[in-house]
């Protein structure tokens, strides 16, 4: 009976798994200090809203999105992992 090669390994590598892992490092290079300003203009925000509910609303929304994607960043990661693990497994 015939083999089949796996198409994803590129001299002895995955391929796939080490693009994904290069864009990624990419990204975190340039979304890290994004997600990092979002955090700091929401503190200021909140800091120059003096009680003012419109624009405590609007730093609140500003804090949720740099948290959120503090979160999509990490998710990122885990699933670049995860991918790693059962393409490597395969």
């Amino acid at each position: 009976m015939d083999t089949f090669d796996n198409p994803l390994v590129f001299n002895g590598d995955y391929a796939i798994v080490q693009l994904l892992s290069a864009i990624l490092q990419v990204f975190m290079i340039i979304s890290t200090p994004v997600v990092i300003f979002f955090l700091i203009y929401a503190g200021f925000m909140y800091v120059t809203g003096r009680g003012n509910p419109e624009k405590i609303k609007a730093a609140s929304r500003a804090l949720l999105y740099g948290i959120i994607g503090g979160v999509v960043i990490l998710g990122s990661m885990a699933i670049v992992k995860i991918v790693d693990n059962i393409v490597s497994n395969f």
